[in-house]
């Protein structure tokens, strides 16, 4: 006879844990989101590989490792947005341009981007430092910026965004001539919110800091 009194029912008032559902897209957008590109660029990777015919994983891939130095998946996936994208619309466009400047355009991408009406010869740039109250100056590293244009001007389709470099350094580089508005956030509080006019074939050297930000300087002070 065998012996069972000691044996236990299975406890029926404990779940069972729900499986781990990978979802590297999700994660992705959730550290995008963030401002994260260091963490997004995995989970892009992941993602490419499983949707290769996605113009929003490979646009924010090409971004991401353009941020990190990844010079040679930046090109890639920027000729695949070029490639396969609408010529016209905001992720070709910043691809093209960014392959303007790194001098990896073949013939036929050349030749749209001569007719792009965002690529132009303007130049947009300068250091940006900050500091807190007590606290000297420093460099603000990798400090994304943007340069929108203008309701009501040749400029208010145009939007162009760069971050700064480990130095504290930006350039806005083929950008279209005119009246911009330069500013850190596109919703929020503005730690710099400045009108710029950028001649045509011209340089601009503008640096941004305390002397210069929202709290002091606000040139858009109705929006």
């Amino acid at each position: 006879m065998a012996v069972v009194g000691c044996q236990r029912p299975p406890d029926a008032t404990r779940p069972e844990a729900a499986p781990t559902i990978e979802d590297p897209a999700a994660d992705a957008r959730a550290a995008l989101a963030a401002d994260n590109c260091a963490g997004a660029l995995p989970h892009l990777r992941t993602a490419v590989a499983s949707d290769p015919h996605s113009l929003y994983l490979h646009y924010n891939l090409g971004a991401c490792a353009s941020q990190v130095g990844a010079h040679d998946e930046t090109a890639r996936e920027f000729r695949w947005v070029v490639a396969n994208a609408d010529p016209m619309s905001p992720e070709a466009q910043t691809a093209r341009r960014w392959l303007v400047e790194a001098g990896l355009l073949t013939e036929a991408v050349a030749a749209a981007a001569k007719d792009d009406p965002t690529v132009g010869n303007s130049t947009l740039r300068g250091a940006v430092t900050w500091s807190e109250p007590g606290q000297p100056a420093a460099p603000r590293v990798r400090q994304q910026l943007f340069l929108k244009g203008l309701r009501g001007t040749q400029t208010k389709e145009l939007q162009y965004v760069r971050r700064g470099d480990d130095g504290g350094h930006y350039e806005f580089k083929n950008v279209v001539p005119g009246t911009y508005k330069l500013t850190d956030v596109i919703a929020g509080r503005p730690k710099w919110r400045l009108k710029v006019t950028l001649d045509a074939g011209k340089e601009l050297v503008l640096d941004l800091g305390p002397a210069n930000a929202a709290s002091e300087r606000d040139d858009f002070p109705g929006d």
